[in-house]
């Protein structure tokens, strides 16, 4: 025993070591990434239509977009689907400009992102991503990340379109409840309302979404769905999802893989057309397709 116990401590101890030197390791690389370069002349975007112009992003010596161009007008819902590691994620990366591209343009209402000064590039994008991360404080405190000189109505506003209200309801201290950190003190789908309500008090004239109710249940996709519908109205839309039915009266639906557009249209046209879009949609469904059927 006294053998033993010696022992198990400082397997215990090398086991935490490791694990901080993780932690280290990527700390340190993330300190040690250079910032990306601000424009010596930023120029403003004129209007809020999206262009991707023959994109290359390269990422370990592969090519996660390779080619690809695609216009989105200002105004309209677009949604990008296609199988895991397609690069649809990414797409939403570039244009809020987490990465520059390797060759090819990514463009806001005309403009390069990269000419365009990063505070004024974030006020024209409102981003709700899949795994919300919320910071230590208040529910109050995380909403109004989106816009932090907005008055408490419109805040309030804000939370009762997404749904938040009655979250805040069951909370022993409504508005003024501490989510934990990372909003551990929250469900997901109670996290995901979070970030729909900090998008709308942002009222970006852009919103990317990125598969946003795909781990949700079906109690609480019906009410994200419904905050997303309020949050997308009138705005230039591209949206990430696996989901297909939540696509479905997107005004343009683009099916990636490798990186590559391998085709587009409308839900029917693509359905239709008994592609590779057909083939997830009946495999989401669960029923085969007319064209398959014949």
């Amino acid at each position: 025993g006294r053998c033993a116990d010696p022992l198990l401590s400082l397997s215990e101890i090398g086991g935490k070591l490791r694990a901080a030197r993780g932690e280290l390791t990527r700390l340190d690389a993330f300190l040690s990434t250079p910032p990306l370069p601000e424009p010596a002349r930023p120029m403003r975007p004129q209007g809020h239509d999206i262009e991707f112009d023959s994109v290359v992003f390269r990422r370990d010596g592969r090519a996660v977009i390779d080619g690809l161009s695609l216009a989105v007008p200002q105004g309209r819902r677009f949604a990008v689907v296609g199988p895991s590691g397609a690069g649809k994620s990414t797409l939403l990366q570039l244009l809020a400009r987490f990465h520059d591209v390797d060759a090819g343009s990514v463009r806001i209402g005309g403009v390069d992102v990269r000419d365009i000064a990063t505070d004024v590039l974030m006020s024209q994008i409102a981003v709700v991503f899949q795994d919300v991360y919320l910071f230590e404080g208040t529910l109050e405190e995380n909403v109004r990340l989106g816009r932090p000189d907005a008055t408490d109505d419109e805040v309030r506003a804000a939370g009762a379109a997404a749904g938040l209200d009655e979250v805040i309801e069951r909370l022993p201290d409504g508005w003024s409840s501490r989510v934990g950190e990372g909003g551990a003190m929250l469900s997901g789908g109670e996290r995901q309302r979070v970030s729909i309500a900090r998008a709308l008090l942002k009222d970006a004239p852009i919103v990317l979404l990125d598969e946003t109710t795909s781990a949700l249940d079906p109690e609480n996709e019906a009410v994200v769905r419904a905050g997303l519908e309020r949050l997308t109205a009138g705005r230039t839309v591209l949206m990430v999802a696996h989901r297909l039915h939540t696509v479905r009266d997107a005004d343009r639906i683009v099916f990636l893989d490798r990186g590559r557009i391998v085709e587009q249209g409308t839900h029917d046209e693509l359905v239709r057309r008994g592609g590779r879009y057909a083939q997830f949609w009946e495999m989401s469904v669960g029923v085969a397709s007319p064209i398959r059927a014949s």
